[in-house]
């Protein structure tokens, strides 16, 4: 018997699997280095398909909106009349954010968080939230498509989903750290994994108990990874902006562009 905790069992395969995380300048102010790698949740099942449509079609008209949201802010570098009329709104959202914040009381830490927000600037910082917000749906997104696509497509809910989930979850960090599609192979002395992406699996399956073949498991999550997981296109916001070598032309950097305003801005760590 071991006396480490599942949390720390995990986190050993992934050492092995795609090294130790770099620790944050950050981390004696924040707990980020604490969160898991992995997420290891059972997935949020629900009660009947009408169900589960509605949340999806919700996560994807909310997503649909907010890039609706940055558009109006993406213009040609040379539209002044625009730039403009982004001037003059950034100036009164930002005045209108700060009086508001001013007649009310901090009570709350929240309250506090508001109230800094606008007095750094509510229009960028409003920006940010939106990207991230925008983030966190599309991830939603990807996880209800996911289910739909192991459980309300079939007859009956596969034994094994969770095994599936996990591996899934795993192949997908695997690729994005690597940028490469894990593989999984049979070692001849044994029937046991011989890649470390199998050997991986295998130890996390343990620690949380899985019983489950992690053959199958593992070649139906590699089956699983698109291109774009492998090799991602930079089609975020944040990283289409800042471009990468094969990217698409993308608008330059400009006084003029709102939206490599707000990238900037984030680059800078809001330091003005």
């Amino acid at each position: 018997m071991t006396d480490k905790s599942t949390d720390e069992l995990i986190e050993l395969a992934l050492d092995g699997l795609i090294g130790q995380p770099v620790k944050n300048a950050l981390a004696p102010a924040f707990s980020g280095d604490s969160l898991p790698r992995l997420d290891t949740s059972k997935p949020n099942f629900h009660d009947n398909k009408r169900e589960f449509q509605l949340e999806k079609d919700v996560v994807a008209a909310v997503i649909h909106h907010l890039e609706g949201i940055i558009d109006q802010f993406v213009y040609e570098n040379d539209d002044h009349e625009r730039s403009k009329m982004r001037d003059r709104l950034e100036t009164a959202v930002d005045e209108a954010a700060i009086v508001a914040s001013r007649r009310t009381n901090v009570q709350t830490p929240r309250d506090l968080a508001v109230r800094n927000v606008a007095e750094t600037g509510f229009f960028l910082s409003s920006m940010f939230v939106i990207i991230n917000t925008m983030e966190c749906y599309k991830i939603r997104l990807r996880d209800l498509e996911d289910q739909e696509k192991q459980f309300w497509s079939v007859p009956h809910r596969p034994p094994n989903y969770y095994a599936r989930t996990i591996a899934l979850r795993l192949a997908r960090l695997y690729a994005k750290t690597h940028q490469a599609k894990p593989t999984f192979g049979i070692a001849r002395d044994g029937n046991h994994p011989s890649t470390e992406f199998g050997r991986a699996l295998e130890q996390i399956f343990a620690a949380l108990e899985i019983k489950a073949s992690v053959r199958g498991a593992a070649e139906w999550a590699i089956g699983q990874l698109t291109e774009d997981e492998i090799n991602p296109p930079q089609r975020g916001l944040l990283g289409a902006l800042l471009g990468s070598p094969g990217d698409p032309p993308l608008p330059k950097k400009s006084s003029n562009n709102a939206t490599c305003d707000i990238v900037e801005a984030l680059l800078k760590g809001q330091s003005t």
